[in-house]
């Protein structure tokens, strides 16, 4: 439909991509209000005879940025999650966590599976009463239960992967004239496992404009363990 090429994700591969059917399994995704049914075609390398489906990452890497910021949704192993839902969880604030955000959704899909069990039951009643329909009419389906909030937070995980190249341009970009400099032992002390108790000051580097331009993690507070990350800002800017 877009007349475009794309390539075998192989590494040792870069033929191009033909159509090679339907692929066998749909997705279930995650929606605001319920879940909706995603599905794909396979792609097939004219040389390796590698079938991919059409989409995995490799190839929704080569689609450009008008095409790629169509695609719908984040896929995991078995479940995916709708943009829209991954964008509730970026911003995360005092409040409004991943728990908060699972309390919503279960919400938001109680309250659309009754409408449409209501009209359901409407559609029945009215078979029944031109005698239409015999015997006991089937209840509705069960909803579909909510993921848990530890999956949200996995969806979220997938979701800021795919954005690594922008994170790493921000923290290494040199706009901004106006330094900050924060230490904090709130990050420190969330240190879990080998690294408990490793570090004792967690110190960012920010400019005016919101962007973290350096973090680091010392032992001690003051010139000693901050000398080298003031060499390399200098050596940034």
């Amino acid at each position: 439909m877009w007349h475009l090429q794309l390539t075998c994700p192989q590494p040792l591969c870069s033929s191009i991509l033909k159509k090679a059917g339907l692929y066998r399994t749909s997705r279930r995704v995650l929606d605001i209000d319920g879940w909706y049914l995603m599905a794909t075609e396979y792609l097939e390398c004219r040389r390796c005879k590698k079938k991919v489906g059409g989409w995995s990452q490799g190839i929704v890497r080569q689609l450009p940025p008008t095409y790629s910021c169509q695609f719908p949704a984040v896929l995991t192993y078995k479940l995916s999650c709708d943009q829209r839902v991954v964008a509730m969880l970026r911003s995360r604030t005092l409040g409004n966590s991943a728990t908060q955000l699972c309390n919503t959704l279960r919400e938001q899909h109680s309250d659309a599976w009754m409408r449409r069990a209501i009209q359901y039951l409407g559609v029945c009643e009215q078979f029944l009463a031109l005698g239409t329909a015999r015997g006991q009419i089937a209840p509705p389906p069960q909803m579909p239960p909510v993921p848990s909030p530890v999956w949200l937070l996995t969806v979220y995980g997938y979701d800021v992967l795919t954005r690594l190249d922008e994170y790493k341009a921000r923290i290494t970009s040199t706009f901004g004239s106006i330094l900050k400099m924060d230490s904090t032992k709130k990050v420190t002390k969330k240190l879990a496992g080998a690294a408990s108790g490793t570090a004792a000051w967690a110190t960012n580097v920010g400019n005016e404009h919101g962007q973290v331009l350096m973090s680091v993690l010392t032992c001690c507070e003051g010139s000693e363990g901050l000398s080298k990350m003031a060499v390399g800002l200098m050596r940034r800017y």
